[in-house]
């Protein structure tokens, strides 16, 4: 199974398996998040730490998930583990530190990572291409769109050496191809291609999945930059609502969808909704911890208020 295919399957279930990862904290003693392991315990070994961090960054837990992910780094090295477990450790290190806002590092953890698999993979293997993925939407973070591009176009001609353009493994690719052409304002065809993507998404995981719901999100948000509010809203409802039953009521990981229906909202002249969404999220993404997701939060707040301004134009029709 490729990278995005663990994090979206481990997603989808993550209420259920996290009580499982709490009862295997129970059973093998030790508390990893503190650094401290009862004596004559059997040491967990990295792959078990990067599975349990997994979990945690799954729900979007990255302070939990850190010393797990960073030990597993430890104990690779210390196991000498071969060169593709110690890449895995660096490349899931590579994911958090993004999440976190720690880009640097996360550059220079997913290159490191990149590095050691291009040594003991085939030149094509197209783990190589996810970790690409992976490189350039820490450059898009960084707003270094050139390199972005390059390490995705690098992504794209291993994929398309190995999987057909119908293959639904193309689809998360297809997803990072329209996100950077939306920064470049290429609406239409970033429009496109997350039609591409969403015909393959729907075909393998259906419209109630997780994964759907979290691409349509960027769908919505793109309809609200075209000024097509109706669609966009029908749109941002059906993703709100799998994202709480999910996640639940109040999780950080839903803010983006509530922005985006906040912004909405303000367009409509729903002020006092939109206030209230905005809060909402203001209030999740402060008790997450993640200084770096609640300075971008403040930025769009910003951006969203200024919003009042427009006036509500309704539209029809929507990406199914």
């Amino acid at each position: 199974m490729n990278y995005r295919g663990e994090a979206n399957s481990v997603t989808s279930k993550c209420k259920g398996v996290f009580l499982v990862l709490i009862l295997s904290l129970v059973l093998v003693g030790t508390s990893i998040a503190g650094g401290k392991a009862i004596p004559n315990r059997k040491r967990l070994s990295s792959k078990t730490l990067r599975s349990m961090a997994r979990i945690y960054m799954a729900y979007g837990e990255y302070k939990k998930a850190q010393p797990l992910a960073e030990k597993a780094l430890t104990s690779a090295k210390t196991e000498q583990s071969s060169d593709y477990e110690l890449a895995m450790c660096l490349i899931d290190l590579a994911t958090l530190y993004k999440n976190q806002g720690r880009l640097l590092d996360a550059e220079k953890m997913c290159q490191l990572g990149l590095d050691l698999q291009k040594k003991v993979l085939y030149k094509n293997h197209p783990h190589l291409a996810y970790t690409l993925s992976i490189l350039s939407s820490i450059y898009y973070e960084q707003d270094k769109l050139n390199q972005a591009w390059s390490a995705l176009d690098d992504a794209m001609t291993i994929m398309h050496d190995s999987h057909s353009p119908d293959d639904k493994a193309m689809a998360p690719f297809f997803v990072d191809i329209a996100k950077l052409l939306v920064t470049q304002g290429d609406f239409e065809e970033a429009e496109n291609y997350y039609q591409k993507a969403m015909d393959l998404i729907n075909n393998s995981y259906g419209p109630e999945h997780l994964y759907t719901a979290n691409v349509l999100c960027s769908v919505a948000k793109l309809y609200t930059m075209q000024e097509r509010y109706d669609e966009a809203e029908k749109l941002i409802d059906r993703v709100i609502t799998v994202q709480e039953k999910i996640y639940g009521s109040e999780h950080h990981l839903i803010a983006p969808s509530w922005l985006t229906k906040a912004k909405i909202c303000q367009v409509k002249g729903e002020y006092a909704q939109a206030e209230k969404l905005i809060n909402r999220a203001l209030v999740a993404i402060e008790k997450s911890g993640n200084a770096a997701a609640f300075t971008k939060l403040q930025q769009d707040i910003k951006e969203i208020r200024v919003s009042r301004q427009v006036a509500y134009a309704p539209t029809a029709g929507t990406i199914e």
